[in-house]
């Protein structure tokens, strides 16, 4: 496993991770990215959020995902979209020409940020959706009848409770629609009282998935009393071939036809990774999965990396090896994705051996999820406009990018991808530029 002779080492899987390796891509330079597994997007809905409220004692909806952005910098003047808004577009468009070289397609709102339907029985705001998640969008105003479909033995999902959920919920977001449920009995993995959406998905790419499902919706349909303008599903479509399933359930039932957005952990978040995967592997980035990097280095002309490769515990150490590169672009995740460290009130980043500091009460509220959000979540690496990291030793050659940033809170900002293709796409083209 060979990546010296690449001219940018990206290290993270995730979102901001691929939009770095893309940008350095179309600075004309090559790239390798190195990491153990894929990322914050594997636990993602598949979708993209890039600004959909400004936090505060009252949060502020942004209908314009643009509008946002300038209404957060005149909040939070330091905030991370100060040094990256710039890029925005242009690295939103790279996310969505990568997903789309995979098959993944995202659909997006003229600029507007839309409400969709989530397993959890509320809506989610987001300015891309998936083509499976399209129409499940709501229309205020609009009056239609909405079935909520659940399957038996999948307990990710409660049809019947999500839909009593949605009917009330969406009169705070001016939406008329009367919603309906029911869950139906697939036999095709035979006599088990509960299976995952994993398992699901997988049953589902296959023709006798398909065939029994199909079959079920539309015998419900044509012996309902009442025909339906929307009907959702649980986000579990199949792996593979979830695309070719929605177009029959359509033609079936003669209506609109829709996932809901999914949690983490999901079957669409696998879905967009490995399709983001496969247009970054398209145009010539090297991708060495089950990777981790411990330590940077500076070095004459650049960064040294040391890396451990493959499974480690405690009978398999890995084997350790150092890449030597012009330059380095971090991509690690935060709190979540694993970038940022916290023991106890302690919080550090290892890779930069950076102490943060420690989190004091001041920063916490009794409020787990405050409509301000933790102020501790706003931690992070600190970089220069061309987001170089600030520490001098490794000489403007590492920079860093998405949810190891300071300066952001995506969590209640819903602005995660926004930040992570903003920042990365800044990051990855003066990585490049450093060659």
């Amino acid at each position: 496993m060979d990546a010296n002779k690449n001219d940018v080492l990206v290290i993270g899987g995730g979102t901001a991770a691929c939009v770095a390796a893309d940008a350095v891509l179309n600075a004309g330079k090559s790239v390798a990215m190195v990491f153990p597994n894929g990322g914050s997007s594997e636990i993602s809905a598949g979708t993209l959020d890039i600004m959909g409220v400004v936090p505060g004692e009252h949060p502020v909806i942004c209908d314009d995902y643009r509008e946002g952005v300038e209404k957060l910098l005149e909040k939070y003047p330091g905030h991370t979209y100060s040094k990256c808004k710039g890029e925005l577009e242009t690295g939103v468009e790279a996310l969505l020409s990568l997903a789309e070289a995979g098959e993944y397609i995202l659909k997006g709102f003229d600029g507007k940020n839309v409400w969709v339907p989530n397993m959890l029985g509320t809506f989610s705001v987001n300015a891309y959706v998936p083509s499976t998640m399209y129409e499940g969008a709501v229309v205020p105003g609009e009056k239609e009848r909405v079935l909520v479909v659940g399957v038996k033995g999948n307990v990710a999902f409660n049809a019947q409770a999500a839909a009593m959920s949605y009917q009330q919920y969406q009169k705070k977001l001016g939406g008329k629609a009367d919603y309906f449920s029911t869950e139906i009995q697939i036999k095709g993995w035979g006599d088990r009282r509960k299976i995952s959406d994993g398992e699901l998905a997988d049953y589902l790419d296959t023709k006798e998935g398909k065939k029994e499902l199909v079959s079920l919706i539309q015998t419900f349909c044509m012996n309902n009393r009442y025909s339906f303008d929307k009907i959702l599903f649980p986000p579990v479509l199949g792996y593979l071939t979830y695309n070719e399933l929605l177009a029959e359930l359509k033609e079936a039932c003669g209506c609109k036809v829709a996932e809901v957005a999914a949690l983490g952990n999901s079957v669409a978040g696998y879905r967009f990774t490995r399709a983001v995967y496969r247009g970054l592997e398209k145009k010539g980035a090297k991708l060495l999965r089950g990777v981790s990097a411990k330590k940077l280095e500076a070095a004459e002309n650049g960064v040294k990396v040391e890396c451990v490769i493959g499974l480690t515990d405690q009978y398999h150490p890995g084997k350790r090896e150092t890449f030597e590169v012009p330059a380095v672009v971090l991509a690690t995740g935060g709190f979540v994705g694993g970038g940022i460290k916290a023991r106890h009130t302690d919080v550090w980043i290892e890779l930069l051996e950076q102490h943060l500091g420690k989190v004091t009460t001041d920063q916490l509220d009794r409020d787990a999820v405050h409509p301000a959000g933790q102020d501790f979540m706003r931690m992070g690496v600190q970089v220069k406009a061309d987001m170089s990291v600030e520490d001098k030793k490794y000489n403007g050659r590492v920079f860093a990018c998405g949810d190891v940033l300071a300066g952001h809170n995506s969590a209640s900002e819903r602005s995660g991808a926004g930040i992570a293709a903003a920042s990365a796409y800044l990051a990855g083209k003066n990585a490049a530029a450093k060659i």
